[in-house]
């Protein structure tokens, strides 16, 4: 009887565990170009799907997943500045596509989708429900961050199953590229 209690006990909890959304960064990467100071803070795969304006967003296809990445940005110039999300690129990319001379070039693996979050002064990342829906076409497409503001956001890639996520690449006017393995 000892023994079914100890397995019933621990039934729930091994199921935890096994559905946790597996975390790939183990620690915070920080990088910086001209213009902004970037803090990758959370890398993860999964979860596979994400809601908004009340709809649930899936991949179409069993074989891509998508990748969450939370960075934190911080505007480092004297003026104000605009980070737009289209221009953040998560490598490898997922297509390749011929130019008009046939040569072939790779599409930019950009965010689906963008969301709102805001850290605590726990340093707990929180999700902001107003801002961004996905289902009405009201989402976030960029930020201007005042001098010294920072701002928290994730953004959400679609990658296939068999590529591992190697680098982020933020597309300005130095490339600046914060490697992941």
């Amino acid at each position: 009887m000892t023994k079914l209690k100890l397995t019933l006990f621990l039934l729930p909890v091994l199921v935890l565990i096994n559905c946790a959304t597996p975390v790939i960064l183990k620690q915070n990467l920080k990088s910086k170009s001209k213009n902004l100071e970037i803090e990758m803070v959370k890398l993860t795969d999964g979860p596979d799907s994400f809601a908004s304006g009340g709809t649930n967003f899936y991949p179409k296809s069993d074989e891509m997943r998508l990748i969450h990445v939370t960075v934190s940005l911080k505007n480092l110039k004297n003026t104000d500045y605009e980070v737009v999300f289209a221009k953040i690129a998560l490598e490898p990319t997922y297509i390749t596509v011929l130019d008009d001379k046939g040569k072939e070039t790779k599409k930019l693996n950009s965010p689906a989708f963008v969301r709102h979050f805001e850290v605590d002064v726990w340093n707990d990342i929180k999700e902001d429900t107003t801002g961004n829906n996905f289902a009405t076409g009201k989402i976030e497409n960029s930020i201007t961050l005042k001098p010294n503001e920072v701002a928290t956001r994730t953004l959400i890639y679609f990658l296939p199953k068999v590529n591992v996520p190697e680098k982020l690449i933020f597309l300005d006017e130095n490339s600046t590229v914060i490697p992941l393995k």
